[in-house]
């Protein structure tokens, strides 16, 4: 068992190392977002007129998205060094020799008991 349980996981079917770019593209749209409205917000305050405040809210959504981009990729990279850090500090550990034996006598036992249902 993993320290971190994942119940359901739409990207299950990847390998553990490979981390998916979404939290990148949710960054950069809300930061794209955020410099949308903050552009229109700042520009109606100013009392600019309607066609300069949305084209200047456009510009700083597209500039914000690619800075929010960056700044999702940099976490990214960060947590996945951090994760692969994190593994390989506390590999998965080894059964005491007594566990182990243990664990098979309790599979023998149990393959030993459906054999015996099945005959009865």
């Amino acid at each position: 068992m993993s320290d971190v349980e994942i119940i359901q996981n739409e990207y299950a079917h990847l390998d553990g190392d490979v981390m998916p770019d979404v939290p990148a593209r949710v960054i950069s749209s809300l930061v794209g977002l955020m410099g949308f409205f903050t552009a229109l917000l700042v520009g109606l305050v100013a009392g600019n007129p309607g066609v300069i405040i949305v084209l200047r809210a456009l510009l700083a959504m597209a500039i914000c998205a690619v800075i929010g981009r960056i700044i999702g990729t940099v976490g990214e990279i960060c947590v996945r060094e951090f994760l692969t850090n994190y593994k390989k500090d506390r590999p998965k550990p080894v059964l005491p020799e007594q566990l182990q034996q243990l664990y098979k006598t309790r599979a023998d036992d149990d393959a030993i008991r459906e054999q015996l249902k099945k005959a009865a």
